[in-house]
């Protein structure tokens, strides 16, 4: 730990001596946000903790997925799997990622079998900005929303036609192709975009190629009204060469059991069509429908390193071929009634159909269906005081009715540039297709995981706003946390609801506009937990996280950037009784920048030469035991817009 802390000194002091750092615009007003209330809300009067990813954001940092643009938000863990294309996944505050939702324009994008939303499924295509809420959102988004909510939303096209076309290449054989083009025409607006993701990775059979497709059309109707509908597709054919079923028995090697033939494709539809109208001042009303389905194709065949001992045990074949197919069709209806400027209510009902299907090796098919009703209260008190308040009733048709509830309350000192904030609330997490049906380890008896959990916090902003300060303490408590234990028969594991955990800390937050062109952030996370049957931490979720970065803008022309990404320790289980071992911590620098190469010429709005470097002390580590990460990682490309 005191070598990190020493590596992050030693890099602080040479970005700021040298400059290696990021263009900076001009600071843009408070946000307004959606998620945290289903209505648009400023920021600064949500009770909620709230984190914003922009555009900008992704213009400025060459983000080349979404997980990569998460992993600066306070409270937020991303685990990939490998390199790029693999596995990834978010946890929030302790809380695992089955019960963090994840939306695409509202729309959930988990997965019905596993529960778990596939980041390396989402393109970073046409994104306008991504919200993240942290803290029990189940009040509004039901089922798997107790550490907090995610939600990618897509870019609407403005103004005259407008585009842009980039292209990277890097090394092991890194390959990236973004175009995208958008604008109005009257009353209609629309916005295409695609995109082309291929590496080699480290390792033989380490490959990924991911293409995707992106659309959004909308109409401007009379009365305050509008319709959009969003279209999101995505394939990902993907090497898998971790051997991750073997003769070695605790947990996975540092140095990983290759498969060569081990391979794995994936293809997502993610649908939205929306309306929404405000006819007169105290009412407005939406509408959305939505549908996502994912298809993943799964074939591992016989491999000389390993000699299939399960198979004989459970009667299938060592290639486990396996096809699994999920589909999410939902409707949601919401009504805002606004009384003059103190009050907003709002009522909403839901419904939901679930499918998954597996065929192979372990086959099984189920289906269920949720309706839920949900009301909000906000109060507004001299433009000061500010609180939200609301509770939601789900009825699901196999593991029945749950309710929820959730408070939260702003104070604005706006003299003084503070702001007070807290909530607490319950949640609950659903049973996964997978805990329910599937084959040997399963139980169609298991009940909702559920949690209550609390935060409080102050915002700070001092020296004429150019310091931007946060601090904010949560505590999680879970309960019927759905887990393994050993039976003895045959597969001698079973899913049951036995665990109890909790997980409390801090989240540090600060920006500086130490110039006009060079800003300066640190975002730090404490999370002390606990799984009371094992007494270890909560698998995976480490200790500390610190986000550094630094953005600068020497000239016109040039933007630079710096960001430092360290993480402690984790402990990684490796059996239902709780043995295990530690992950290793890791510190990881990335920098980069763009260069302004022309401007304005003929059509051609800009041409700017793009950098990123990921990893740029080469470190080895794994953020899942196991899976190394990527050593040093270099993309250079060029970005043309018109």
């Amino acid at each position: 730990m005191r070598r990190a802390r020493v590596r992050v000194a030693v890099i602080m002091a040479l970005a700021v001596a040298a400059g290696p750092v990021g263009a900076q615009e001009q600071r843009e007003l408070e946000p307004v946000v959606v998620t945290a209330t289903k209505i648009e809300t400023p920021a600064a009067e949500v009770g909620a903790s709230v984190s914003v990813v922009t555009e900008q954001d992704f213009r400025t940092y060459h983000y080349p997925t979404v997980d990569e643009a998460l992993r600066s938000v306070p409270g937020v863990e991303i685990r990939r799997s490998g390199g790029f294309g693999k596995t990834s996944s978010v946890t929030i505050r302790g809380a695992n990622p089955n019960q963090v939702q994840v939306l695409v324009d509202g729309v959930r994008v988990k997965s019905t079998t596993t529960g778990q939303a596939e980041l390396s499924d989402l393109s970073p295509d046409l994104i306008e900005r991504i919200e993240v809420i942290r803290g029990p959102q189940s009040t509004l988004y039901g089922a798997d929303a107790i550490g907090g909510v995610i939600n990618i939303i897509t870019k609407k096209g403005k103004g005259p036609l407008s585009g842009s076309v980039q292209q990277e290449a890097g090394n092991d054989d890194t390959y990236a192709t973004r175009a995208n083009v958008g604008g109005s025409y009257e009353i209609l607006d629309y916005a295409f975009g695609a995109s082309h993701l291929e590496s080699n990775g480290r390792f033989k059979n380490d490959d990924s190629e991911q293409n995707a497709l992106n659309t959004r059309l909308g109409l401007t109707l009379p009365g305050q009204s509008s319709v959009s509908y969003t279209l999101r597709y995505s394939r990902a054919d993907t090497g898998l060469p971790v051997k991750f079923v073997s003769t070695n028995s605790g947990p996975l090697p540092i140095d990983p059991i290759i498969d060569s033939n081990n391979r794995q494709t994936s293809e997502t539809f993610v649908m939205s069509l929306a309306g929404h109208t405000r006819p007169v001042t105290w009412w407005e009303s939406d509408l959305r429908l939505g549908r996502y389905t994912n298809t993943i194709e799964f074939i591992d065949l016989p491999d000389t390193a390993d000699q299939c001992p399960f198979g004989a045990l459970f009667g299938f074949a060592c290639e486990s071929p396996g096809r699994f197919k999920v589909e999410r069709r939902e409707v949601e209806w919401v009504n805002h009634f606004h009384a003059g400027t103190w009050s907003t209510s709002s009522f909403g009902v839901e419904g939901r159909r679930e499918n998954g299907l597996s065929i192979g090796s372990f086959a099984f098919e189920a289906h269920s269906h949720t309706w839920a009703g949900f009301f909000q209260e906000q109060l507004r008190f001299f433009d000061r005081l500010f609180l939200t308040t609301g509770v939601r009733v789900e009825d699901n048709s196999t593991f029945g009715r749950n309710h929820t509830e959730r408070g939260s309350l702003a104070w604005v000192v706006k003299e003084s540039g503070t702001r007070l904030h807290g909530g607490a609330g319950s949640g609950f997490r659903a049973p996964t297709f997978n805990e329910q049906f599937f084959p040997g380890f399963s139980d169609p008896t298991l009940k909702p995981e559920v949690s209550f959990s609390w935060d409080a916090g102050v915002d700070q902003k001092l020296w004429r706003d150019r310091a931007r300060l946060g601090l904010t303490f949560f505590q999680n408590a879970f309960e019927n946390l759905i887990a393994l234990e050993t039976i003895s028969t045959p597969p001698f594991v079973k899913g049951v609801n036995s665990a109890k955990a909790w997980a409390n800390g801090i989240e540090f937050t600060s920006e500086v506009d130490v110039l006009e062109n060079l800003v300066a952030s640190l975002t730090y996370t404490y999370t002390n937990s606990l799984v009371l049957k094992t007494r270890h931490p909560i698998p995976r979720e480490p200790a500390h996280r610190w986000n550094i970065g630094l953005t600068w803008e020497p000239f016109k022309r040039l933007s630079l950037f710096s960001q430092v990404h360290v993480v402690t320790q984790q402990w990684e289980a490796s059996d239902a009784l709780g043995a295990g071992v530690y992950n290793s911590g890791h510190t990881r620098v990335d920098l980069g920048g763009t260069y302004r190469l022309l401007n304005r010429y003929a059509f051609i709005q800009s041409v700017d030469l793009t950098a990123r470097i990921q990893n740029l002390l080469n470190e080895g580590y794994a953020e899942v035991r196991g899976f190394p990460a990527l050593g040093i990682t270099g993309l250079l490309g060029l970005r043309a817009t018109f």
